[in-house]
């Protein structure tokens, strides 16, 4: 399973966690690359982390994941398709939601329970991931749930999103509301964390989301915008990994 070949090549170490590069096909037939990180001593559950922003803006780093290994996780990260060697075009959530399906197909037969992680642009993915596969629990984070939203909140990306959709929100406004999870009920539980004065994802997004879907979140907001202090984001990080192996949510308060 781990030796080098053209679908699995391992990286220097990250300390003392084992990382691979590796490719893996998608129902619809998609070549995409991910990050795989082994832990050091086991839970036997898995992370699906999926990356925020688009091509290489926002590209997964194996750094980041290694806080998810430490912790006992067996950690798969998808670049999504036609980065980094893959095949295909990314659409912003809708046609490579399936890189986050199949992602999740691959990694269920390794562990017991796979959880989603996903920030910005990913936590629209894990959102929508958790509507389509019964992921235990799912984290959000400063995440997209109406697209429609974005478009109007971000005026340096409406260009993009005209692009990937083929329209504005008045012209294809189906082509936004199949890519915006707030329309969509999830499986599993879902835990939501926002910064109120974020201004890349307003908080509407997730507030929006709770109120849709009450039974199934848990809306956390903390005193930041779309980016929180390093120490934050560690001890926020931490309470996290401590919810997806119990369910139990203590969150820390400064």
């Amino acid at each position: 399973m781990y030796l080098a070949n053209a679908d699995w090549f391992e990286l220097p170490r990250q300390g003392p966690f084992r990382t691979f590069r590796m490719f893996y096909t998608t129902a619809d037939g998609e070549r995409v690359g991910a990050y795989i990180v082994l832990p050091q001593v086991a839970n036997g559950q898995g992370i699906l982390y999926l990356r925020g922003g688009t091509r290489s803006i926002g590209m997964v780093r194996p750094t980041r994941l290694l806080a998810f290994a430490q912790a006992g996780f067996f950690v798969m990260a998808p670049f999504y398709r036609g980065n980094l060697g893959g095949t295909g075009k990314e659409d912003f959530g809708y046609r490579d939601v399936e890189d986050a399906c199949s992602a999740f197909d691959w990694l269920q037969q390794r562990v017991s329970h796979v959880h989603a992680f996903g920030f910005s642009r990913g936590g629209q993915m894990a959102l929508l991931l958790a509507h389509h596969r019964p992921v235990s629990r799912t984290v959000s984070w400063a995440g997209v749930t109406e697209l429609t939203w974005t478009y109007e909140e971000q005026k340096t990306m409406q260009k993009m999103l005209r692009r990937y959709t083929g329209g504005t929100p008045d012209t294809v406004p189906e082509a936004y509301k199949v890519r915006s999870p707030l329309h969509v009920a999830p499986q599993g539980e879902v835990l939501l964390i926002h910064g109120a004065y974020d201004e890349n994802v307003q908080l509407r997004h997730a507030t929006a989301y709770a109120a849709r879907h009450p039974d199934q979140t848990l809306l956390q907001t903390y005193a930041y915008a779309h980016q929180f202090p390093i120490h934050e984001k560690l001890r926020v990080t931490r309470d996290i990994l401590t919810w997806f192996e119990t369910g139990i949510w203590n969150r820390y308060d400064t």
